[in-house]
């Protein structure tokens, strides 16, 4: 039951925790000392009888357990060294943790455990010394150190002279392996699986997709950084401990991060409150004062279950407080004879110390009335008598749901409905209702349905269908108590909560399903003790299977550890359907071909006669198995015995083939499990041969009347994604009701495994980082080109940056051989040169980018200009001109083996002499070469006096001595087209894409041909008009075989990114604002982004002026886009920032400036020209993103971002008119520069077109 005392506080361990703690030492070492014990006895019995001549004859006992040459000896010696030292090994640190445990004060796990969480074990009266370890945790770290080494050497004894450990030498056993499951002990059977090596690998803890109802992690960004669950067994090794957390543990711990900070300022949404910190968990009445009460429902345990994940999910999604109902009689759970409290409670089962105490505060009736019962509470006593008032402070505590009761339930859910809000939310005819939840509703009203899309109305009428339907709404949402009567038989919530509400957001409703999956799930002795059912189940099918003596023996298991053993759940008792209710003869017939002829089959049943299943064992040769044939083995006299439908539960789930009962929410939520585990739906059965099938095909919510008789596939299939999941992952829809034996059904999953399982990566081995960054991510089988790639590391930097390095590096095998289909077959080499754009450094970054593809595609060797000064980077005046390879990243492995270019002086060298293939006259030769290297970008040849650096135009006037100039532009309307047919043949493969692709605008299509490759020589001159490259190379140039597009825009991404030096500094600045923001409860996202938004406020010399607008309309436009108190970065050339940017402070934000971080990046040594491309690289990662509309540094940022996975929907543009254009899909066909586009970055590793559908 729920603790009825105040909270505990924690100033010193509490003495019962110690004492719990030694008496578990105690009985931790008695097993050891047992299972010891039991493996010398195996070992002297496999190893050595053979070879022992009298079994009396003690001397040849030590003889043969002591010589080397004996057969096994030094193996299985070697076996039960291994095997004491893991045992001692573990239970020392169990010791240890046990000591410091108690030590420790106050440790939060979710909440305050006096408030919330029972105490599994009554205090005890057993003390323990601490030998002078209490208080002193050096003194522990030194006896952690002692035992390493005592159990290192084989010492029992943790003195530094101690006697190396002996095995005592009982009597010589002749039994064969224990075969007999009901006096087959634990300690036994884990010495069986240890020595003979059975137990299967774990499970990597980091593959968290689940078999068929898992899906790819690229399109389940919620599991990053999420685990498999574990749980913990007192008296079980950890090898052994590891293995069971594989089989049972379903769920995630930890959640991946999303999840764990979903609702936060980092991922707001109005259904996901904020997570509670640790203080606020402990008091209610300040962080959640609104409550939800409930009665709970009178059927039997899962009926009860049903209605909890309903009140725990409309309290998780409503913001509130759940109040437990008082500790009462639950039908059908009857205790013990010897235990005296029959009463019990949702905490006697469901385990409330994890993570969902962070997102739902859970307190008694009586804390309630403790906190709300005052003259100022939402639920005043104040207005009865003060016999009435005592009278309901008792009922709190404990009530009975009898009318002439002194102690009636009813009294008290009265009192909260008197002071709260009644639902009519109900599952039960003829109240039928479902709960939508949709936030256009929510936040405008009913008039907001008319604004719904078709689609989400339709799959609302298929969910609901004859259901009245019912908006979650404000008034819902602002009562202070909101009361669920689900006790009254029309008012029940018997639905599954994936039946009873609805979320319009996908997204959002896939978040609650792992929600409940992760979160509401029994306390760890129940898993613990089916699992050891379940490993009997397996060794005894090992023991049939013949496979004793194999020398490489296992247990028949598949890939997620299931097997060994098939499961029935025979549903009588009390069961009100008497369609589904028939004898053993029947089951077997109705279900005969699903088995395997010896296959042990466990039953899961409330039949009390043994009798009732000879007839089903006549016909079945394998044996049955019940719970009761596992009371030594998993102590289940230890047990209360209420938790023994859990058990029966969580075996019969794992069984390979199940066949369940009708009507039976048993049954039903069985199969949920399985569902959970991610087995074959084609393994699933009912006993019912009118629904003997109905798990082998899809149906959605709204198909079947009674909601309870089954669980839908919808509550667990593909929930880890973010889409609208109406199908599941196996298909063979058409085949449905089709009988299969067992071995056919073999071959099924064989088959489906081999489409949809063997295409998911194996996760939880080494690998070389995750390519797929967020939302721009393939699955892998569609991105054969990331094969051999790795994500790229940011190099000579003194802090780990590398979450910057948005490129890979190398690239995949595939785009690393590349070869274009528009390359040339000349005996000589050809060459492509350019002059810079004349405008700033992005429209130079344009320029470069178109040119780059042009000579890449061509297969030509790029030359790069002199340098000169660029415009508005000029701030080194020791140093006025610049290169591309100044700012780029041009000396990196994959870029010099890849991109082929020579500087201007190198190709002068080369060429230009007088043998060479384009030689420069002698009378300009010395300034051509000067010019060469630095040269001035303003003057001419006429007005140059020979003073300082030479004109550029030398350079230009010698490359058209020799070169073709391309009748080509960006800027003009037109489009370059590469078309491998119409480049060979003079015929166009897909004039269809051309056409598309250039249609816009009337653009003029100009194809890349054969005849341009002729001269060994092109001229692109980019830097003036008629000729110039001033937009999006993807917007301009168009590849009509899609896979050899995204391939070179792959190739901008991975090869064409700022310097080293540059992500370094960026990402010291990063680092320094991510951790302001988390001092004020920001949390990052999972590729290392988020914590802080940022601006980019275009002003200087920004020629289009309407652009330019005040900091007050600034503000008013992005207000709605900023977190309240959140640190706002802000890029700008705005001179007088302090002036400008006051209404954002006034605000309250808290603004920061590259100029502020002087100091953090040693601005003295670093190069001044780089500041620009430092503050887009610090924008970037923005949580949230604000730009200038047609500024070229704003379209880069978010270039950036979408590299780096970000969603388009937290981009948005400081102009009101334009604010939300990054959030609609276009595919880019305009020769425009006004912002940047996602088909740069969505589906890019794919051989396929990007598309809506992706972004």
């Amino acid at each position: 039951m729920l603790p009825r005392s105040p909270p505990r506080t924690f100033n010193a361990p509490p003495p019962y925790l110690l004492r719990i703690r030694t008496l578990d030492v105690v009985l931790r070492i008695f097993a050891a000392v047992i299972l010891l014990t039991t493996i010398y006895l195996f070992h002297l019995h496999h190893a050595h009888h053979h070879v022992i001549d009298d079994a009396n004859n003690v001397d040849n006992y030590e003889s043969a357990s002591g010589t080397a040459n004996s057969v096994g000896g030094s193996a299985l010696r070697h076996k039960m060294e291994l095997a004491n030292y893991l045992i001692q090994k573990y239970d020392t640190a169990q010791m240890l943790e046990g000591q410091k445990e108690a030590m420790e004060v106050g440790g939060y796990r979710g909440g305050n455990e006096s408030d919330f969480i029972q105490m599994e074990k009554e205090e005890s009266v057993i003390s323990h010394d601490f030998n002078g370890t209490k208080s002193n945790p050096t003194a522990l770290n030194q006896q952690q150190q002692n035992y390493d080494a005592a159990i290192t050497n084989g010492n029992n004894d943790t003195s530094s002279n101690s006697e190396p450990a002996t095995f005592s030498q009982p009597e010589q056993q002749q039994d064969d392996p224990p075969t007999n499951i009901r006096s087959l002990t634990w300690q036994q059977l884990q010495v069986e699986l240890l020595v003979n090596e059975l137990l299967p690998t774990p499970i990597p803890p980091e593959r968290t997709a689940r078999g068929f109802s898992g899906i790819h992690p690229d399109l389940s960004p919620a599991l990053i950084d999420a685990k498999r669950g574990s749980i913990h067994c007192p008296d079980m090794v950890p090898e052994v401990e590891a293995v069971l957390s594989s089989m049972v543990a379903f769920w995630n711990d930890p959640v991946g991060t999303r999840d764990y900070n979903a609702g936060g300022p980092t991922d707001p949404h109005i259904f996901i409150p904020p997570p509670l910190t640790k203080e606020a968990a402990k008091n209610p009445r300040v962080s959640r004062r609104r409550y939800l009460t409930f009665e709970a429902d009178t059927g039997g345990w899962n009926n009860l279950r049903m209605s909890l994940e309903n009140v725990i999910l409309l309290a998780a999604v409503s913001g509130r407080t759940l109040v437990m109902p008082p500790d009462h009689l639950l039908y059908l759970l009857s205790p013990g004879k010897a235990d005296e409290h029959k009463e019990r409670n949702f905490d006697n089962y469901i385990n409330f110390d994890t993570d969902l105490l962070r997102r739902v505060p859970i307190i008694t009736a009586e804390k309630f009335l403790e906190l709300e019962g005052g003259e100022d509470g939402l639920a005043p006593l104040v207005h009865y008598n003060e016999t009435w008032q005592e009278h309901l402070r008792q009922t709190a505590q404990k009530c009975i749901q009898m009318k002439k009761s002194d102690v009636f339930c009813e009294d008290l859910y009265d009192h909260y409905l008197k002071y709260g809000q009644y639902s009519d939310v109900s599952s039960e005819w003829p109240n039928e209702s479902c709960l939508i939840f949709d936030e256009g509703v929510f936040l405008h009203g009913n008039e907001s349905l008319l604004d719904l899309d078709p689609e989400i109305l339709d799959r609302i009428e298929s969910f609901c269908r004859n259901r009245k339907m019912i908006f979650y709404n404000q008034t819902m949402h602002e009562a202070g108590i909101w009361h669920f009567e689900t006790w009254q038989i029309r008012k029940r919530l018997l639905a599954h909560f994936y039946a009873m509400m609805f979320f319009t957001d996908p997204k959002v409703g896939n978040y609650y399903k792992r929600f409940m999956r992760d979160n509401v799930r029994y306390h760890d002795k129940i898993y613990c003790a089916a699992g050891k059912i379940i490993l009997a189940l397996q060794y005894e099918d090992y023991l049939l299977s013949g496979n004793v003596g194999n020398p490489s023996p296992s247990l028949d298991l598949d890939a997620e550890l299931v097997g060994g053993y098939s499961s029935l759940h025979i549903r009588r008792g009390d069961l009100q359907f008497k369609e589904v209710k028939f004898d053993s003869e029947q089951w077997y017939q109705n279900t005969k071909e699903i088995w395997k002829p010896n296959e042990v089959l466990y039953v899961a049943t409330d039949e009390k006669n043994e009798t009732f299943f000879d007839d089903f064992r006549m016909h079945h040769a394998g044996p049955l198995r019940f719970l009761n044939d596992y009371m030594q083995l998993a102590e289940l006299d230890q047990i209360d015995p209420t938790l023994y439908g859990m058990i029966d539960t969580i075996v019969a789930s794992r069984g390979s083939v199940f066949a369940g009962t009708w009507f039976s929410t048993f049954s039903g939520f069985i199969i949920r499990l399985r569902g959970y585990y991610g087995m074959s739906k084609f393994f699933s059965y009912y006993s019912w041969l009118d629904r003997k099938y109905f798990m082998h095909k899809w149906m959605n919510v709204g198909d079947i009347k009674s909601l309870y008789s089954r669980e839908f596939p919808t509550g667990w299939t593909s929930i880890d994604g973010d889409v609208f999941v109406d199908n599941d992952n196996e298909g063979r829809e058409s085949e449905y009701g089709m009988p299969r034996t067992r071995d056919e059904m073999d071959r099924l999953k064989a088959e489906s495994a081999a489409t949809w399982l063997d295409k998911r990566p194996e996760v939880g081995i080494p690998n070389d980082g995750n390519l797929a960054r967020g939302i721009a991510r393939r699955l892998t089988e569609r991105k054969p080109a990331l094969i051999g790639a790795k994500r790229g590391h940011i190099q000579g930097c003194d802090i780990d940056v590398d979450s910057l390095a948005y490129w890979n590096d190398p690239q995949g095998v595939r785009d690393v051989n590349f070869v274009s289909p528009f390359s040339h077959k000349s005996s000589e080499p050809k060459f492509l040169v350019f002059t810079p754009d004349k405008g700033d450094f992005n429209n130079v970054r344009m320029s470069f980018e178109i040119i780059c593809i042009i000579c890449a595609a061509l297969d030509r060797i790029l030359v790069l200009p002199p340098e000169q000064p660029m415009y508005l980077l000029r701030n080194d005046e020791t140093k006025r001109h610049r290169g591309l390879d100044g700012f780029f990243d041009m000396e990196g492995n994959d870029y010099t083996k890849r991109v082929k270019y020579v500087t201007m002086e190198q190709f002068i060298s080369i060429e230009g002499h007088a043998g060479g293939l384009f030689p420069v006259p002698a009378e300009t030769r010395e300034h051509v070469l000067s010019a060469a290297k630095v040269c001035s970008r303003g003057g001419t040849i006429s007005s140059w006096d020979g003073v300082g650096d030479p004109p550029c135009e030398f350079i230009h006037d010698y490359l058209e001595s020799h070169a073709t100039t391309p009748n080509i532009t960006a800027t003009h309307h037109q489009c370059l087209v590469f078309d491998k047919g119409m480049y060979e043949t003079g015929v166009p493969d897909n004039p269809e894409s051309a056409s598309e692709f250039c249609g816009s605008g009337n653009r003029q299509i100009v194809y890349v041909t054969k005849e341009m490759q002729e001269p060994s020589l092109l001229y692109i001159q980019a830097g003036k008009p008629p000729t110039r490259m001033l937009g999006h190379y993807y917007g301009y140039i168009h590849f009509t075989d899609v896979a050899v597009g995204n391939y070179y825009k792959r190739y901008i991404r991975d090869l064409f990114h700022f310097r080293h030096e540059i992500f370094c500094a960026a990402g010291k600045i990063i680092k320094y604002l991510q951790q302001a923001a988390k001092e004020q409860g920001f949390q990052v996202d999972s590729e290392g982004g988020g914590g802080y938004s940022s601006l980019h406020v275009r002003r200087g010399d920004f020629q289009y002026k309407k652009m330019r607008v005040s900091a007050d309309d600034w503000l008013n436009t992005t207000r709605d886009i900023w977190l309240g108190k959140e640190i706002l970065y802000i890029t700008t050339d705005e001179k007088d920032k302090e002036s400008f940017f006051e209404p954002f402070r006034s605000a309250g934000f808290e603004l920061y400036f590259l100029s502020d971080f002087d100091d953090l990046i040693g601005v003295d040594n670093i190069d001044p020209n780089w500041m620009g491309m430092i503050d887009m690289v610090v924008a970037s990662r923005g949580r949230a993103f604000c730009g200038t509309y047609r500024s070229t540094l704003t379209g880069y940022i978010n270039r950036l971002r979408g590299y780096y996975g970000l969603s388009m929907e937290n981009s948005w543009f400081g102009q009101s008119e334009e604010k939300q254009l990054m959030h609609e899909w276009r595919n880019v066909n305009l020769d425009t520069f006004a912002r940047e586009w996602p088909d740069a970055w969505i589906g890019i590793d794919a051989d396929v077109a990007p598309s809506q559908a992706i972004f």
